[in-house]
């Protein structure tokens, strides 16, 4: 995998010695993990190395961790999974776990670098994305990098007690708006 960079940002495969207490602290915050499936099982090193592991030997995954270029510090992470080359698509999901770092853009920055990465270099056609109904942090920036909302799943998954719907969105090869990175 290749190592994809930003005005900002760059993301690089992400290793078993990434899976720092720092990474582990994220994924066990709530408000981090509040729209993340990883939030229904407390996470460890070993459970993070074991996750990095399985993406790294899964030829249909491209795990990321995204770092900043000022100081390298590892924000958060990104993946283009279920890749299906029959079909040319992929599903691309990403969070940034590092609190100082919400409301940035940095997001936006991740969502275009990657898909453009999945159009340009993996040959995907369509890419796939989902967030809660409640993420609109989320909605934003897909909308605002040229993702479609295609669908809403009603009461499609359950968090803090209460069934909440999910967006589902996509965007094809020619859709993707080109921003300078």
């Amino acid at each position: 995998m290749t190592v994809i960079e930003t005005n900002r940002l760059y993301l690089r495969p992400l290793s078993e010695e990434d899976a720092t207490q720092h990474y582990v602290n994220w994924l066990n915050d709530p408000e981090v993990n509040r729209y993340l499936e990883t939030r229904h099982n407390a996470q460890t090193i070993a459970s993070c190395k074991a996750f990095i592991d399985q993406c790294n030997e899964d030829e249909k995954a491209h795990l990321y961790g995204i770092f900043m270029k000022d100081g390298e510090r590892h924000i958060g992470n990104t993946k283009l999974g279920f890749i299906n080359t029959e079909y040319a698509r992929g599903e691309l999901s990403l969070f940034i776990g590092d609190k100082a770092y919400w409301g940035k853009g940095l997001a936006g920055e991740v969502v275009q670098a990657l898909s453009q990465y999945g159009f340009n270099h993996l040959g995907l056609e369509r890419i796939e994305a989902g967030c809660y109904a409640e993420n609109l942090a989320s909605l934003r920036v897909f909308l605002k990098t040229g993702y479609t909302v295609e669908g809403f799943r009603r009461g499609h998954v359950v968090s803090a007690g209460s069934r909440l719907g999910c967006f589902v969105l996509g965007i094809l090869k020619s859709e993707l708006i080109q921003y300078e990175l």
